[in-house]
C-alpha cells in the first residue's frame, strides 16, 4: 500500500501554525499529540497504536511527541533522549499485549530548529488487532479503534465494517485467482500448498518443474524441498515433497497479453481519470517506479527510435490511493516536482 512519508506528514502538521503560535491541526482519527515520551505510559501509547492499526488508510495513524496540550504549542523534544528509545522493548511490549502484530515505525523530524519524535502505525492487513493481556489501560479481549481525537473500545458499527471488509477482501482474492486461472488456462496451472507441502497439477513435462531462478531463490528461503521418502532437515520449516527434480531457468513463460485490454491507459488518460496534470502523473510514476514493474506498465515501440508506456488498472488504482491518502495533494505534488528536478540536476552533473 502506498503511504505518505511520516517525516513529510509531521513537518506539514508542525509547520502549520496560526498567528498565536498554536498548531492549527487538532487531534483526529489519524493524529495524536504528546508532550514527551515515557516508557511508563506504554500502555496508553500501545492502546492508541492498536486503535490506529484497526483504522484504515495507508499510514493509519501517527503519534507526534513534542507538542504541549491545550493549547497545542510545538515545543519539541530532546533528540538524544528520543534516539535512545529501545525499539526492541516497544516491539516486545506490543507482541506481549496484542495479536496479530502491529506494524509501526519511529523517527525524528526537525522543524524550524526543533526536533519532534513520532510513532507511525500502518493499517493492519490482519484486522482486528486484539488485546490479549491486562495492563493499565489495556484490557484482555478488547478491540480498540481510533475515533476522532480518542482511542477506545470499538463500537458495533465499526466492528461490522471490519468483518465486512475481511469478507470483501477474501472475495476479491478469490476473483483475482480465478482471473489468473482464466488468463493462463486451467490446464497450465499448478497449485502449491505450503500448509501440507503438496504441488498439484494436471500437466507435468517428464516430472520436471522449470522455475524462474529469482523465484526459486526466493522459495529456497521460505520452504525446503525434500526428496520423496526423506524428512525435512529443519524442524518447523514448510516442506514441499519433490518427485522428480526442480530446475532453475532464466526465462519466464508469460501468457499472451492484450495491450489494449490489460494496459488500457497512457499517461494522458491516467491524468484525466485522476483529475490531475499529465506532468503530475509523470512525477508519481517516477516517484514510485511504476515503469519498472510489469504489474503497472509495459513499453510499446511506436517506431525504431520511439516508445510509449501503457499502464494497467492496477497503476490507476495505486495512484488514486496515493492521492487519496494525502492531506494536501497540491503541496505533495509540488514537493515531488522539486525532488524530481533535483534528481535530474544530480544525474546531469554525474
Amino acid at each position: 500500500m502506498a503511504v505518505v512519508s511520516p517525516d513529510y506528514f509531521v513537518s506539514r502538521i508542525i509547520g502549520t501554525v496560526g498567528d498565536d503560535g498554536y498548531i492549527k491541526s487538532r487531534e483526529s482519527s489519524l493524529l495524536e499529540f504528546k508532550e514527551s515520551f515515557n516508557l511508563g505510559s506504554m500502555d496508553e501509547y500501545a492502546k492508541t497504536m492498536a486503535a490506529f492499526a484497526n483504522n484504515r488508510g495507508g499510514i493509519s495513524g501517527i503519534i507526534i511527541f513534542g507538542v504541549k496540550d491545550n493549547p497545542r504549542i510545538p515545543i519539541g523534544i530532546r533528540k538524544e533522549k528520543f534516539d535512545n528509545i529501545k525499539q526492541e522493548k516497544v516491539t516486545g511490549y506490543l507482541i506481549e499485549h496484542f495479536s496479530p502484530e502491529i506494524e509501526w515505525d519511529i523517527g525524528i523530524t526537525e522543524v524550524d530548529g526543533r526536533h519532534f519524535g513520532y510513532i507511525s502505525v500502518l493499517e493492519s492487513h490482519n484486522k482486528p488487532i486484539i488485546c490479549k493481556k491486562n495492563n493499565g489501560d489495556l484490557k484482555s479481549g478488547e478491540i480498540y479503534y481510533r475515533y476522532r481525537g480518542q482511542s477506545r473500545k470499538i463500537e458495533f458499527s465499526e466492528l461490522r465494517k471490519i468483518i465486512d471488509e475481511i469478507r470483501e477482501n477474501e472475495k476479491k482474492l478469490w476473483m483475482k485467482h480465478i482471473e489468473k486461472i482464466a488468463q493462463i488456462g486451467p490446464k497450465n496451472i499448478a497449485f502449491i500448498d505450503l500448509l501440507r507441502g503438496n504441488i498439484e497439477t494436471q500437466k507435468l513435462d517428464g516430472n520436471k518443474f522449470i522455475i524462474d531462478k529469482n523465484l526459486l531463490n526466493d522459495l529456497k528461503e521460505k520452504v525446503k524441498f525434500v526428496e520423496e521418502g526423506k524428512f525435512s532437515e529443519k524442524e518447523g520449516l514448510p516442506t514441499l515433497k519433490l518427485i522428480g527434480e526442480v530446475q532453475a531457468s532464466d526465462s519466464v513463460i508469460i501468457p499472451n497479453l492484450d495491450l489494449n485490454k490489460d494496459y488500457p491507459y497512457i499517461q494522458k488518460q491516467l491524468a484525466e481519470e485522476l483529475g490531475i496534470r499529465p506532468y503530475d502523473v509523470q512525477l508519481l510514476i517516477w516517484k514510485y517506479g511504476l515503469k519498472n514493474d510489469k504489474k503497472y506498465s509495459i513499453s510499446v515501440e511506436t517506431s525504431q527510435s520511439a516508445k510509449v508506456y501503457k499502464y494497467t488498472k492496477y497503476a490507476y488504482e495505486f495512484l488514486k490511493e496515493v492521492l487519496e491518502n494525502n492531506i494536501d495533494n497540491k503541496s505533495f505534488l509540488k514537493q515531488l516536482s522539486k525532488e524530481y528536478q533535483d534528481s535530474k540536476k544530480y544525474r546531469n552533473n554525474i
